[in-house]
């Protein structure tokens, strides 16, 4: 079994630990988010590719979903300039990692978080109550697009 492939069943325990039902719909919702996996993808984007499979799907079901996704740690959001975008959780055995994301496009690059020790070094006399480190952007490919489209 693959590391990614691992991660999904991961995803679907947490569902069935958590007692929630594992639906048609929920299942299609993560396989959409595990397959554009390093990106954040738009919320209408999730609505739209749902919406045509599962035709009586309004989008409060499929921003109740993310949400309570969300909750059990299985997605990650993130507001962007044009709206929420989601993703789905890419370690589940380290919550609080930390990301490059591309403002333009959604992708994602995992990073090592600076050392906790640095930062206490630079505030010695502050209480840390928790430590939450991303780098936002433009990625390579946004970046050659936009210097061609010039």
């Amino acid at each position: 079994m693959t590391q990614t492939t691992e991660t999904y069943d991961e995803a679907i325990e947490l569902l069935k630990n958590d007692n929630v039902r594992i639906t048609k719909q929920r299942t299609s919702m993560l396989d959409y988010l595990f397959n554009k996996r390093d990106y954040y993808v738009p919320i209408t984007e999730i609505d739209h590719k749902l919406r045509q499979e599962f035709s009586r799907m309004s989008y409060e079901t499929v921003y109740r979903n993310v949400e309570m996704l969300e909750e059990l740690h299985v997605v990650e959001t993130r507001m962007f300039n044009n709206g929420l975008r989601a993703k789905y959780q890419c370690d589940f055995n380290n919550i609080n990692h930390s990301h490059f994301i591309c403002e333009n496009c959604g992708k994602v690059v995992e990073l090592d978080q600076p050392s906790i020790d640095d930062v206490k070094k630079k505030i010695p006399n502050f209480q840390i109550e928790k430590q939450h480190y991303e780098v936002m952007g433009l990625c390579d490919e946004c970046v050659k697009k936009l210097n061609t489209d010039k």
